[in-house]
């Protein structure tokens, strides 16, 4: 089977060879570590490491405000960003922005600003970014696409989800007052972010473009569950979801889900949704595909759980998080090896082949 073939079986519970193993969050400071170790520098993780490739295109999914530097100096830079939200950002530091400010404060303030979202090609075939592994390519969006479709590579369109659009516009703290004070400020975002991805996509596929699945990034929970009440989603973020994502199925689409911290609460929400597939299942935060496995037994597919923390342990740790995990989670056929979350620079180029060639031991049919 090709890369393709196996991940869309592992997405429908199909028969295949052995179960998809991939992984898309390799710090840059862990692959300059592992080329140090031995690793070829004129080679990507993916073709070193014979990993299944997936290949996540985004779009220009902001107000397109101009950029504004504020302030820099040796230890951070202060800069406000093309959705005019202002974040202090720590030199030399892994670690998220801190956001400050943002132009929209209200309705009114959104209403003028949401006139910025303006649906148009360009915005998916000029947008240039890194595709994985901190590997920038020369392209244009066209010409990668088709080499990508050429090379069966699995081919995912990454649109910004409505309500993650909603907080990160917001900040943490504003945003999740709005949901307790004022919830239909935040529906209206959410309602006219779905109605420009919806255009986007409808746009996208004209032009002749196709995808295997449609990827969101939200990270709508934390480490003890929702970052907000059942409620709020059911009436508020899963009617916009729904409309999403069924535009998306209706044109071949299957539909993933990644979400940090615990996701125990959100996932029959996301079921509800019409998502197949979640990850990356951080064990860190209490998640346990195993156990998810035997809740919705086929149901539902699920990628990563294999804890970063224990891939940077001993070869015993390694082994027993993997044998324990894979064989158990690969039973009906809808699981994808993945880290549950990102490979920092703690793990040693040995240990993530040790890693890999697990993988591959326990995950054959």
């Amino acid at each position: 089977m090709n890369t393709r073939q196996r991940i869309l079986a592992a997405l429908s519970g199909w028969e295949m060879d052995r179960i998809p193993i991939t992984e898309l969050g390799i710090w840059p400071e862990t692959h300059a570590r592992w080329i140090k170790e031995g690793m070829p520098e004129n080679v990507s993780v993916e073709e070193y490491f014979g990993l299944d490739k997936i290949a996540i295109l985004p779009l220009e999914a902001s107000l397109m405000l101009p950029a504004i530097t504020i302030e820099e100096n040796d230890k951070y830079s202060i800069a406000t960003d093309s959705n005019g939200c202002t974040f202090r950002h720590l030199k030399n530091s892994y670690g998220a922005a801190e956001f400050i400010s943002s132009a929209v404060k209200d309705m009114d303030t959104w209403v003028e600003y949401r006139t910025q979202l303006v649906p148009d090609l360009s915005r998916f075939e000029a947008f240039d970014r890194h595709f994985g592994f901190g590997h920038k390519l020369p392209y244009n969006m066209k010409e990668q696409y088709e080499a990508m479709k050429r090379n069966d590579t699995f081919t995912v369109y990454s649109p910004t989800e409505p309500c993650w659009f909603y907080l990160r516009l917001l900040g943490e703290e504003e945003s999740l007052y709005n949901i307790a004070a004022n919830p239909d400020f935040a529906e209206q975002i959410i309602s006219d972010y779905t109605k420009f991805n919806i255009n986007m996509l409808d746009i996208i596929t004209a032009a002749g473009y196709s995808f295997d699945a449609l990827w969101v990034f939200s990270d709508l929970t934390y480490k003890n569950g929702l970052l907000f009440s059942p409620k709020f989603y059911r009436e508020k973020v899963l009617p916009y979801q729904k409309e999403l994502f069924g535009r998306a199925r209706e044109m071949g689409m299957k539909i993933i889900f990644h979400s940090d911290g615990y996701v125990g609460d959100l996932v029959p929400l996301l079921m509800e949704a019409g998502v197949d597939c979640i990850q990356p299942l951080e064990a860190r935060a209490g998640n346990d595909v195993r156990e998810y496995m035997r809740v919705y037994h086929g149901k539902l597919s699920f990628m990563g759980n294999i804890n970063a923390d224990t891939l940077a342990s001993g070869k015993e740790a390694i082994y027993r998080e993997i044998s324990e995990k894979v064989p158990a989670a690969k039973l009906l056929r809808r699981y994808i090896y993945h880290s549950d979350h990102s490979i920092p620079n703690t793990v040693s180029l040995e240990n993530f082949k040790y890693a890999l060639e697990l993988a591959h031991q326990f995950g054959r049919y």
